[in-house]
C-alpha cells in the first residue's frame, strides 16, 4: 500500500499539478489509497473520482462536515460513499449523513457523483452550485468556453457564439458522411469576402502555445486561435447563443472542398 501511494504522489508531481481551480481550493492532497478514489481525465483537466471513474463534486450549499443534499437531491447528486476500512488522511475526511451512512469530503465539503454522467470522463454537473473537484484544469484561452450542443462539448465564446474549423474533405459518392477532424488549410484560406462572415478567433500578442492551443499567422499580420492544428472561427449568421447554423456549410470543386463543422471535443 505504501509503494501504491508513493507511486501516486510520483504521478501527481510529474504532470498533473495541484490547484482545485474550479472549487477554490489552493492544493488537493493524494486521495487516501483504501478510499477508491482515483484520479481520471476530462474535458475540463483531471479530476478526482469514484472507483468507477465517475467525476466527484462539491456543493456550494453545505456547509463545513454537513450535506445539505437530501431527500430528492441524493437521487441526482449521489453521495460518494466512504468504506467501512475507510479512515480521514490530511485534508480528506469523513462525515456522517443524517441516514447514518458515511460520505467523504474534502477539505469538510461532501463529495458527490451525478446521476446525468454516463461514463468515466463524464463531466456534465460542472456549472451553477456544483463544481467538479479538479486537480488540474485544462487550458482553455480567456474568453472561450466549453458548451454543450448536438455535437458534444462544443468550444465557444464567453457570450455564446460557436466556435468552428474549416477542414478539407475529398467526395466519396460512396460514403455516408465525412469523417470529423480532418486536416484544416490554413488561416490564409479563409480571407477577403470569407472573413466577414467566419471571424477568426483572434489570439491577443503575448498569447503562447499551451498542450493543445497554437497560435497560427494570418496574412493580415494578425494571430489566431488554433485547437489541434485547427484555426478556429464564430460565423455571423449565428444570430443568438448557441446557434449552429454554420455546421455543414461546404464548398467543392471537384470532388476535392473544404467544410465547416462545430470544433466539438471528439478525440
Amino acid at each position: 500500500m505504501a509503494a501504491a501511494t508513493a507511486m501516486i504522489r510520483s504521478a501527481l508531481s510529474l504532470g498533473l499539478g495541484i490547484g482545485l481551480l474550479a472549487t477554490g481550493f489552493a492544493r488537493a492532497d493524494v486521495p487516501p489509497v483504501v478510499a477508491g478514489l482515483t484520479i481520471h481525465k476530462t474535458i475540463y483537466g483531471d479530476a478526482i473520482a469514484n472507483a468507477s471513474g465517475m467525476t466527484l463534486y462539491v456543493f456550494d450549499g453545505d456547509s463545513r462536515g454537513v450535506s445539505a443534499c437530501n431527500g430528492e437531491c441524493i437521487q441526482t447528486w449521489r453521495p460518494a460513499s466512504a468504506p467501512r476500512i475507510a479512515k480521514p488522511s490530511g485534508d480528506w475526511s469523513i462525515i456522517t449523513r443524517d441516514d447514518g451512512t458515511r460520505q467523504w469530503a474534502y477539505r469538510g465539503k461532501s463529495l458527490y457523483d451525478f446521476s446525468n454522467d454516463q461514463a468515466p470522463g463524464d463531466i456534465n454537473g460542472d456549472g451553477g452550485q456544483w463544481h467538479a473537484l479538479l486537480t488540474d484544469r485544462a487550458f482553455i484561452p480567456p474568453g472561450v468556453e466549453i458548451r454543450t450542443t448536438d455535437y458534444g462539448p462544443s468550444f465557444a465564446t464567453k457570450d455564446g457564439r460557436i466556435l468552428y474549423m474549416m477542414v478539407n474533405f475529398v467526395y466519396n459518392a460512396g460514403a455516408n458522411a465525412t469523417p470529423r477532424h480532418q486536416s484544416s488549410p490554413p488561416p490564409s484560406a479563409c480571407s477577403g469576402p470569407c472573413a466577414d462572415i467566419w471571424l477568426p478567433l483572434l489570439a491577443p500578442p503575448n498569447a503562447q502555445v499551451v498542450g493543445d492551443w497554437s497560435i497560427a499567422a494570418r496574412d493580415d499580420g494578425t494571430r489566431q486561435w488554433s485547437w489541434k492544428s485547427h484555426p478556429l472561427y464564430t460565423y455571423a449568421r449565428d444570430t443568438k447563443a448557441g446557434d449552429i447554423t454554420g455546421e455543414g456549410n461546404w464548398t467543392l470543386i471537384g470532388n476535392v472542398g473544404t467544410h465547416w463543422e462545430v470544433a466539438n471535443l471528439v478525440p
